[in-house]
């Protein structure tokens, strides 16, 4: 099974194949240089870390509002599921591309650490996210998404103004294997990592909390590969990274046990939107 444009919904929808379409595509210039543009080549690369990094960093910190929780004693947990619309040039012809969705979910929560000054600012949350790499059956099972970080408070919110809170986190997936190492099928082995900075804005209104944010990702891939040929196998790696933009917004309701969050987003290579619940104290 190779990776191209004739990849049929079913693939194209599952988060692995990007990074292997990416990997494959490195390695078409040592296969067929005449007809690859070595520019268009580096160019899917990109579009291939941008949107794995997207997909793992996901949009607001924790899916919901800008506020942190209050400090000691306080924390919220939930789980939220994410998808990223990823579009990665393909080398191979003059124009086009080859287009994926990239579904993740992940358990998530936020602890206080401190309560900050009378109007919020300096409050500290630390954040933590975990969740199994939503892939195609051949996608290594053991291959977990972590993410950690922080969150601090610029202000607090109450009746009369919005909560701020800026954001640094890290996310990570290590150990990824796609494909056959010995079969006749792009393979390869590696990990992706993404470091992220957010600033979140929300204002809440009885039931309803809007919000909105921006945020800057820097992506790593870093992968062992192998490509069958012809005339045997031609192995590789690859070490590559990238910075992209975002914005998103989002509507948090209140229900009665919990909170529900719908979020949308843009980033440089596409769409992504999320949806999660969430409890707190």
């Amino acid at each position: 099974m190779g990776v191209s444009g004739e990849l049929g919904p079913r693939t194209r929808a599952f988060f692995g194949a990007a990074l292997a379409a990416g990997l494959w595509l490195a390695g078409a210039v040592t296969l067929h240089a005449q007809f690859v543009s070595e520019e268009r080549v580096q160019a899917a690369i990109d579009d291939a870390s941008r949107g794995l990094g997207q997909a793992l960093a996901g949009g607001s910190p924790l899916t919901g509002p800008a506020a942190t929780t209050g400090g000691l004693g306080h924390f919220q947990i939930g789980v939220a599921g994410s998808l990223t619309r990823i579009e990665i040039e393909d080398p191979s012809r003059e124009e086009g591309t080859l287009e994926f969705l990239a579904p993740v979910g992940s358990l998530q929560g936020a602890v206080g650490i401190l309560d900050g000054g009378p109007l919020g600012f300096g409050a500290v949350d630390l954040l933590g996210r975990v969740g199994p790499v939503v892939a195609r059956e051949d996608f290594d099972e053991g291959a977990t998404l972590y993410a950690v970080g922080a969150r601090v408070g610029i202000l607090g919110g109450s009746a009369t103004m919005p909560a701020v809170s800026a954001t640094v986190s890290r996310s990570w997936v290590d150990g990824l294997e796609w494909g056959d190492p010995e079969g006749d099928e792009v393979s390869f082995t590696g990990g992706v990592s993404t470091t992220s900075l957010r600033l979140d804005v929300s204002k809440g209104f009885l039931l309803v909390t809007p919000y909105a944010g921006v945020g800057v990702d820097r992506t790593a891939i870093e992968a062992d590969y192998r490509i069958p040929t012809a005339l045997g196998a031609t192995k590789g790696s690859t070490d590559a990274s990238s910075v992209h933009q975002k914005a998103y917004a989002g509507i948090d309701l209140a229900l009665l046990l919990a909170r529900a969050t719908v979020e949308v987003g843009v980033y440089d290579g596409g769409v992504f939107g999320a949806v999660g619940v969430r409890v707190g104290l």
